[in-house]
């Protein structure tokens, strides 16, 4: 019976294992992607050619709205919670008051903000790492690649 006990452990921390190791392989194939279209500048933390979205800035060019989403996969937040959430860099850190919506799709928990873009902004997003600090925990995002999509959104977003 011992045996038993042990291989079911023994499974357990094997499967928790591998799920560990998928989702670092996803975080692995996380990049920084831009788009641009008619009206709109998008920058994306995501895994290419999937719907799989860790943070996107989106800036609408005629108004000059600038919305961040940031997908929050921790359980730290419920829908319609609203609070703080810090952006931080070697370059500088950013408080912003995010609201929490519910996707419709995936039941996926989504934090959103619509900042403006501002000289504090752009330090953040050019730094080395983008740290996301929410509830006590922080999720560490490396901005290398961001820096084309940052001067996108800047020319796009910023005061002129």
């Amino acid at each position: 019976m011992a045996w038993k006990k042990q291989a079911g452990l023994a499974s357990g921390i094997l499967m928790a294992g591998l799920t560990l190791a998928a989702a670092a392989a996803a975080a692995q194939g996380m990049q920084w992607q831009m788009r641009q279209s008619e009206g709109t500048v998008h920058l994306a933390y995501e895994v290419p050619e999937t719907s799989e979205q860790n943070l996107l800035l989106t800036c609408e060019t005629g108004p000059r709205r600038l919305t961040i989403r940031y997908v929050e996969d921790r359980d730290r937040a419920r829908e319609g919670w609203q609070g703080p959430v810090t952006f931080s860099s070697e370059s500088g850190q950013l408080n912003l008051t995010m609201r929490a919506e519910k996707e419709e799709l995936d039941d996926q928990i989504v934090l959103i903000a619509n900042p403006r873009w501002t000289p504090e902004l752009q330090s953040v997003l050019s730094g080395g790492t983008l740290h996301v600090g929410l509830s006590g925990e922080t999720q560490n995002i490396p901005l290398a690649g961001a820096r084309p999509g940052v001067a996108a959104l800047a020319a796009a977003c910023g005061s002129r």
